[in-house]
């Protein structure tokens, strides 16, 4: 129940890059004494979490698991954890849980918000969607985004504000089959501004938002990176779970990284494939491929590939991509956010532009990263890294990256986490 007449702040955690990305603001609040609530959707394990373990070390953390699994295997509790599942999964619990824990403010990631009926609730039209979503969390209870979609419903019935935060990190800034647009639009995304709040990390993602999306203005705001501003980026390193380099060869040094694209993400397949061919070739260096995660049950075109030797690679889908990086020298990422841990950890990045449509933070801001136009200099650059002639990022080129993408193009010194704790704090106190 609520703690001393304190009102707390409910976040909803789908996946893993929602915790990687809004945890920092959970922690900031604890460390100021607040009381937070972690919901928990059907389909996320916490317990392999060490953000959500490290939070878990605060008394006024409080976890909720909405599908739990069985205390134990007996068909007892089989299906007294169906009947736990359905009942939590449904808009009434939603709205209990928010009025018995005295929820002040509901965080969840970025994606749709309320249809246009809940402007004027008291309306048919609102009327007609409360009823509609009434429906809908019986239809889908037990999925996993619709207690997303509860917490938003209950929250905005009960008068809480509700703020959407980032679940990622956009550094792409347009794309060139699509005359320079980063999607075709317009487009109608004015639920996204039936939010309290709708925040972005940066503000040429907010600038896009409301040239191409209809958004309005006064909701969708920059805040900047909570997930790589600085205060948070140390403690992360520090508890992100160990990782040793698997044994390397005394003539291959060097320690190289390829974090293998999303397969659809406008990625040439077979560039990306053949890279790993020509690397694992080189016998300079010590190759880790790490896959981006797919769907359950969708292919593996590396593992489908006969010409992929794995004995020349060493397969490190299940390392976390912090841990990794703080072993790695060399890190060649094809046009991700994962690029701003490659430039804080302060190793060298490797961007092979000819593999992406996709024009980036990192090709915009000269010095970054090495780029590299096809995979004969791809090879060049980590053998020249391997003969002692590195080209780290240039002191200037960091700077400006962080400006954007951490600081919200804001003048430094800028406080992140200080922000979203300010901000939300506001929200709370505001009248209703």
């Amino acid at each position: 129940m609520a703690e001393r007449g304190d009102r707390g702040y409910a976040f909803v955690f789908r996946a893993y890059p929602d915790v990687d990305h809004m945890a920092p603001l959970a922690w900031k609040l604890l460390e100021d004494g607040e009381v937070v609530h972690a919901l928990i959707s059907p389909g996320y394990d916490p317990r392999g979490d060490y953000r959500l373990a490290f939070l878990s070390g605060y008394p006024r953390f409080h976890l909720h698991e909405t599908a739990p699994a069985p205390a134990r295997d007996s068909p007892g509790a089989r299906a007294s954890a169906r009947a736990r599942r359905l009942i939590r999964g449904s808009l009434p619990w939603a709205m209990g849980f928010i009025a018995r824990r005295r929820v002040g403010l509901v965080a969840v990631e970025w994606g749709y918000g309320l249809r246009a009926g809940y402007e004027r609730i008291g309306s048919p039209r609102g009327v007609l969607d409360v009823l509609r979503s009434i429906g809908g969390s019986v239809a889908h209870r037990g999925e996993p985004g619709q207690l997303r979609t509860n917490l938003i419903v209950a929250a905005r019935l009960l008068h809480r504000p509700i703020v959407c935060l980032p679940h990622g990190l956009s550094v792409k800034l347009g794309r060139g089959s699509a005359n320079g647009d980063l999607l075709p639009g317009p487009l109608d995304w004015r639920d996204r501004n039936r939010f309290s709040v709708y925040v972005l990390n940066t503000e040429h993602h907010r600038r896009w938002f409301i040239q191409t999306a209809a958004a309005d203005p006064d909701v969708m705001q920059a805040w900047g990176s909570l997930r790589w501003a600085p205060e948070w980026f140390e403690l992360n390193r520090r508890l992100a779970p160990p990782f040793r380099w698997p044994s390397t060869p005394d003539d291959a040094p060097l320690r190289v990284v390829y974090m293998v694209p999303k397969w659809v993400n406008h990625v040439d397949r077979e560039a990306a494939l053949a890279l790993v061919k020509r690397l694992q070739a080189v016998d300079e260096i010590s190759l880790a491929v790490k896959a981006h995660p797919r769907p359950e049950g969708s292919a593996d075109p590396l593992r489908d590939d006969p010409e992929i030797d794995w004995t020349r690679l060493h397969d490190v889908g299940s390392v976390d991509s912090v841990s990794l990086i703080g072993a790695a020298d060399v890190v060649i990422d094809v046009g991700s956010s994962i690029g701003l841990e490659v430039l804080m950890q302060r190793k060298v990045l490797v961007n092979p532009t000819y593999i992406h449509d996709y024009h980036t933070l990192f090709d915009e801001v000269t010095g970054s990263c090495v780029i590299a136009h096809d995979a004969d200099e791809v090879v060049a650059y980590v053998r020249r890294h391997a003969a002692g002639r590195p080209t780290p990022a240039a002191d200037g080129a960091y700077d400006e990256v962080l400006r954007h993408a951490v600081y919200a193009a804001r003048t430094e010194p800028y406080d992140v986490v200080g922000t979203y704790l300010r901000r939300v704090r506001e929200l709370v106190q505001a009248p209703s």
